[in-house]
């Protein structure tokens, strides 16, 4: 039953290329077994599809599914797009979660793409180079220069130097985590960290 659970989910990625669906590639671990990725994928997939198929232009909304916790970012020109985008969410499977962070802002030009882009890819860099986080299951979402933490890690203390990570590169308007350590219950988003300057404690 796996091995079909996983050949379908693959013809499911193939069938919807031109979705902004993302799940954390390669994260079974100790603290995210094989089923739950498995189930992530499932509902991104399901969730993805359905926002193609809507007859609203749904094109900027981008999702994001970690432990059954999706994350809902983007923009949308209209607030009752932001409502049906949820509500696709919540129908998908295996969902117990969803946090939406969709903005009434329209679409985005390319230049602003590339920002965010920019800030995600120097986010992960920082977070890779600290030895003091051995948690690799983290999902970076940058919408807007808002930066959304989404993943399950070890300890408190890896939750609080990856947010100060975020906070630290140069361009972020704010950090938003919903990061969580394994096997706690599903949190509520955390205030925005502050956007500072220097590293986190220890940092050479």
């Amino acid at each position: 039953m796996p091995l079909f659970r996983l050949a379908v989910l693959l013809l499911l990625v193939a069938g919807l290329g031109g979705c902004v669906v993302s799940t954390i590639s390669g994260a079974t671990s100790k603290e995210r077994p094989v089923g739950r990725s498995i189930d992530d994928t499932s509902a991104g997939m399901a969730i993805g599809a359905r926002l193609r198929r809507y007859p609203g232009d749904m094109s900027g909304v981008r999702v994001a599914v970690e432990d059954g916790i999706v994350l809902l970012t983007g923009n949308v020109k209209d607030p009752q797009l932001r409502l049906e985008a949820e509500k696709i969410a919540w129908d998908a499977p295996k969902v117990i979660r969803v946090a939406n962070e969709i903005k009434i802002t329209g679409h985005r030009g390319f230049f602003g793409n590339a920002k965010d882009r920019w800030i995600t890819t120097q986010v992960r860099s920082r977070i890779l180079s600290d030895t003091s986080v051995r948690s690799l299951n983290v999902n970076i979402e940058t919408r807007n220069r808002e930066v959304y933490l989404l993943g399950l890690v070890r300890t408190q203390g890896e939750i609080e130097r990856i947010a100060r990570h975020a906070s630290l590169v140069p361009g972020v308007a704010k950090v938003v985590s919903y990061l969580r350590v394994a096997k706690a219950p599903a949190p509520k988003p955390q205030d925005p960290v502050p956007v500072l300057e220097g590293g986190p404690e220890g940092d050479s």
